[in-house]
């Protein structure tokens, strides 16, 4: 990860539009928006980092396009999420571990009547997953969402550690599996990438909210774009609030 100079280390969060605000709290923020659910699926919310030209990773993970404040809104992000959404990539390349809660958003999970942190739920087809990694410890243990017939091998050891659905013969059904997780409780599901599972999210016409964070770099390379793999969509967005920290942004879209 790159070194921060100083001029990037103001701790102070700007709301640039829908009108100037100094100095607000993320926590606060992202926690007093309203995000109701569907009558048969919950509320969906993709949340990535790029750079300025739109890599979504450096050298294959996304923390070389991060800074301090760039995890600040991330975690107040992840606060009002009962479930993050993650594919079986994503979590062998960032080393997913068990969400934690920050003190400072206990409260606010408390009064939305929230579990105290968010689960994690993993997509895979194969289950080619590293069944020991952290994130597999939790409890209560992730959500997998699987195909009809994965690897019977991979499959029992899954299930020794995580809560498996299968929803698609070939491909997971993210439809289904959303609907799984509305039954489960979950009002707010957090997606994370990557932009495989990004794109197969805009494809089924899931997304209701994007939370953007604009990294001031510019990576070059062959990154893939924050969706991709999926057939071409065009889903029109409203730009509800803008946030800043020196030379980094913090978008905010609503679906229409």
């Amino acid at each position: 990860m790159p070194r921060w100079p100083a001029c990037y280390r103001r701790p102070q969060v700007d709301q640039l539009f829908p009108r100037f605000v100094s100095g607000v709290d993320p926590v606060a923020v992202y926690g007093s928006d309203r995000r109701p659910p569907h009558p048969d699926r919950p509320w969906l919310v993709l949340n990535m980092i790029t750079s300025a030209d739109g890599a979504t990773w450096i050298d294959g993970v996304s923390g070389g396009l991060s800074s301090p404040e760039d995890r600040q809104v991330f975690a107040a992000i992840r606060a009002v999420a009962d479930v993050i959404l993650v594919a079986a990539e994503t979590v062998r390349r960032e080393g997913y571990g068990p969400p934690k809660t920050a003190p400072a958003a206990a409260a606010g999970r408390t009064a939305r009547n929230q579990a105290p942190r968010p689960r994690v739920a993993v997509v895979s087809a194969s289950l080619d997953l590293d069944f020991a990694a952290p994130v597999f410890h939790d409890r209560p243990p992730p959500l997998v969402f699987t195909v009809e017939a994965p690897p019977a091998d991979r499959l029992a050891r899954a299930e020794s550690v995580a809560e498996v659905h299968h929803t698609g013969v070939d491909r997971v059904d993210l439809v289904e599996s959303m609907v799984r997780m509305r039954q489960r409780g979950a009002g707010v599901v957090l997606a994370e990438g990557g932009p495989s599972l990004n794109g197969q999210l805009l494809a089924a016409g899931l997304l209701d909210e994007l939370c953007w964070t604009v990294s001031p770099l510019l990576a070059g390379g062959e990154s893939a774009r924050m969706t991709a793999g999926a057939p071409p969509v065009l889903q029109r967005l409203r730009l509800e609030r803008v946030l800043a920290h020196d030379h980094t942004l913090f978008l905010r879209y609503l679906g229409h």
